[in-house]
């Protein structure tokens, strides 16, 4: 029994150049497809060049510098996780469809319940980040077009090899920028949805796991031995899946610390009303961005600790002494739980959700102080 995951990654994946619709098959159309995705590559890199040379050139204080730096370093990251998705491409897209195979796919009504209700929970919450992501920057556009539009200030500071004092040589600039950052947006919500997704599937393989155990009858010595294989494989897929995002994880868990900061103290300096709406909004997205990768990392570490519950839930007493040693190794193994990090540097849980907010009003106070 087969049950599509992750559709709303699948689209924006596809929007932001790291994944081609299915349907595109032919040669001439992933070929088309693969222009499109190095256009994407270039719109995002020469803002993210743009913004460092504006750093580099024209800033001279510090307020100026909070006002390129908070901005830069998000296209940066965003530069960076296009790539990394576009190297591991293969890899992520395998992963997907793992999920829709053995050992993962669902046998009976039962899983497929379990999964069809945590795939709904999923899109639900990926489709209220991705409207707090979107609504986030068109509301940095709009509120642009109304404040820096006649005045012919860009969206975001950058240094570009040309005067765009006049009219149609502004909206070229103003129209680049505003489009980058929407794709910038759109890739955002491509890698945390597909991050978040992959955590979230974890989880509903582990409430299929705790179904299975309980199912096992006494002398089930066969039915004992595929859920210990089940953990054995929802182990391998947790580590293959932190090994192909270990880089994302330590870049956006590093960038939103700075993010923060800088967003913070150059909000402390804004008089317009529209600029300081804007920078509220932007502040929850980016907070929601971390507390969304914390969170789903989180549940599946407290899910992998619930296994040996699982197994004393079950009928254990039934069993014969061989389909209990099986069970053991398995509880032997649940003393660690699954934890997502990277390297010895950063480990994703609510934990390091508050480590990181301190962190950050730390190195904002810092910066006020030496104002």
């Amino acid at each position: 029994m087969t049950v599509h995951t992750l559709q709303c990654s699948r689209i924006f994946l596809s929007i932001c150049g790291c994944l081609p619709p299915s349907s595109w098959t032919s040669t001439f159309s992933k070929s088309l497809y693969n222009i499109y995705t190095l256009f994407v590559w270039l719109l995002i890199f020469s803002l993210g060049c743009a913004q460092i040379l504006d750093i580099i050139i024209n800033v001279e204080n510090q307020d100026q510098f909070s006002d390129n730096f908070y901005i830069t370093l998000v296209v940066f990251v965003c530069g960076c996780k296009l790539s990394i998705m576009l190297k591991h491409r293969r890899s992520i897209l395998s992963l997907i469809d793992c999920l829709e195979n053995e050992p993962f796919s669902t046998t009976n009504d039962d899983e497929v319940k379990i999964r069809s209700k945590i795939n709904k929970m999923n899109e639900r919450i990926a489709i209220v980040y991705t409207i707090l992501v979107e609504v986030a920057t068109v509301s940095i556009c709009v509120r642009s077009y109304f404040t820096d539009f006649k005045k012919r200030k860009l969206t975001f500071r950058a240094w570009l090899p040309y005067d765009y004092s006049e009219l149609l040589p502004y909206v070229i600039s103003y129209t680049y920028q505003a489009i980058t950052a929407m794709l910038c947006s759109c890739q955002s919500v491509a890698c945390d949805t597909l991050f978040a997704g992959l955590l979230i599937q974890i989880y509903s393989q582990f409430e299929i796991l705790g179904k299975r155990l309980k199912n096992i009858q006494k002398d089930e010595n066969h039915s004992a031995k595929q859920c210990v294989k089940r953990y054995q494989k929802i182990y391998i897929f947790s580590r293959t899946v932190n090994e192909k995002f270990k880089t994302v994880i330590f870049l956006q868990f590093c960038s939103i610390a700075f993010t923060l900061c800088f967003n913070l103290y150059r909000m402390t300096n804004i008089t317009i009303v529209l600029k300081l709406l804007e920078g509220s909004l932007y502040l929850f997205r980016t907070i929601a961005q971390i507390l969304y990768y914390c969170w789903c990392s989180n549940e599946v570490k407290l899910k992998s600790l619930e296994v040996p519950n699982m197994i004393f839930n079950s009928n254990w007493t039934s069993w014969d002494e061989k389909t209990k040693k099986i069970l053991l190794l398995v509880m032997t193994r649940t003393t660690r739980p699954i934890e997502f990090t990277s390297g010895y540097l950063v480990t994703l849980n609510l934990e390091s959700f508050v480590a990181l907010m301190k962190v950050s009003y730390s190195v904002f106070n810092l910066l006020k102080q030496t104002k």
